[in-house]
């Protein structure tokens, strides 16, 4: 039997064989290349290894140049994602690239376009667990807060002060502020910062009317603020002269049905730091937040309700025995009295029903 090949069949040459050997060494590395955060330059390493280059570049997305340079000494590939081109490789030497050159040139972009693509998932993998790690932190922070509060809602201005200090971990942010606005007098509102201090009265109405607080709670919806620097909403509103920098911000209202009990602010250093996973994270802390704020204020009001009607009652007292030793005027007094309670149920039952 005869073992020659048939003619129309390509013989490799040693030195092809040669390469081929070489590069199918060298896959492995290209591949190890993709689990770094930033695989290009080793890449560009490796390609001029594989295309014994002096000079090889990974332009990555392909932009508009030609692929064929029409120059023996440069020469020009794509970078493949299965069938998408989504880069290219420029190889430069003092000698011309022959067909050897060029036959390697389309599985070198499809290794190149392998290690992107690793390393373009392996970041998503890590931002995945990286989300579900603040998910779940987060998640048992509102649980200690909703604890907390069905134990036994504290001050409004307390509560608010623990709320600015724990918000920024739930979200990823470095700073935040809640505005709360008082049920009996929402004209003075409060700010409470995440750095354990309250703002000035004069600031916090002049957040609660020209800041983001302010325009989260007219429009009664959560925003984000990318780029402070361009956002025309953001660079028309008043911001105090002690303010830290801030590039990207995020806020929420506190809202209790119809009522706006104030707003949820969180910003950071960092342009485009937040995304609406985040937003929607906050928005969450929000309800529990509203709902512990507005705990907090009924609390408030039934320990001075309770008060209120402690005095009543001693008033009560006084003018029925006042009545009772024939004083007339004792029921004059009884009958403010007796008004003064109705009010007193007046705005208790309006309260209740906020």
């Amino acid at each position: 039997m005869s073992t020659d090949l048939p003619r129309s069949m390509p013989v490799a040459t040693p030195g092809q064989l040669t390469r081929l050997r070489e590069a199918l060494a060298g896959c492995g590395a290209f591949l190890t290349a993709g689990r770094q955060a930033d695989p290009l330059p080793v890449l560009q390493d490796l390609a001029s290894d594989w295309l014994r280059a002096e000079a090889v570049e990974i332009i990555v997305p392909a932009g508009s140049s030609l692929l064929e340079p029409g120059e023996p000494e440069r020469i020009c590939g794509p970078v493949l994602i299965g069938r998408r081109v989504i880069g290219r490789i420029e190889a430069r030497r003092s000698w011309p690239f022959d067909a050897d050159d060029r036959a390697l040139l389309q599985p070198l972009g499809q290794l190149v376009g392998a290690a992107l693509e690793h390393t373009m998932l392996q970041g998503q993998i890590e931002q995945y667990a990286h989300a579900a790690r603040t998910h779940e932190a987060t998640l048992d922070q509102l649980l200690a807060f909703g604890r907390a509060v069905v134990q036994g809602a504290s001050d409004p201005q307390a509560l608010a002060l623990e709320i600015a200090r724990e918000v920024p971990a739930m979200v990823g942010g470095e700073r935040a502020s809640v505005l709360l606005l008082p049920p009996e007098c929402p004209e003075q509102p409060l700010l409470a910062l995440s750095n354990g201090h309250t703002a000035s009265p004069e600031r916090a109405r002049e957040v609660a009317e020209h800041g983001l607080a302010g325009m989260v709670l007219r429009e009664r919806a959560p925003l984000i603020i990318d780029e402070t620097d361009t956002d025309r909403r953001w660079l028309g509103l008043k911001h105090g002269r002690g303010d830290a920098p801030t590039r990207c911000a995020m806020a929420v209202p506190l809202l209790w049905g119809t009522r706006a009990l104030g707003a949820l602010t969180v910003t950071t250093t960092q342009s485009r730091r937040f995304n609406p996973a985040q937003l929607s994270l906050l928005e969450l802390v929000a309800c529990h937040v509203a709902l512990a704020i507005q705990a907090a204020n009924l609390q408030q009001r039934i320990v001075a309700t309770a008060t209120h009607l402690n005095a009543l009652a001693c008033d009560l007292e006084v003018a029925l025995e006042r009545a009772r030793a024939g004083d007339r005027t004792a029921l004059a007094t009884l009958d403010g009295l007796v008004a003064r309670l109705r009010a007193e149920r007046a705005a208790l039952c309006a309260a209740l029903s906020a």
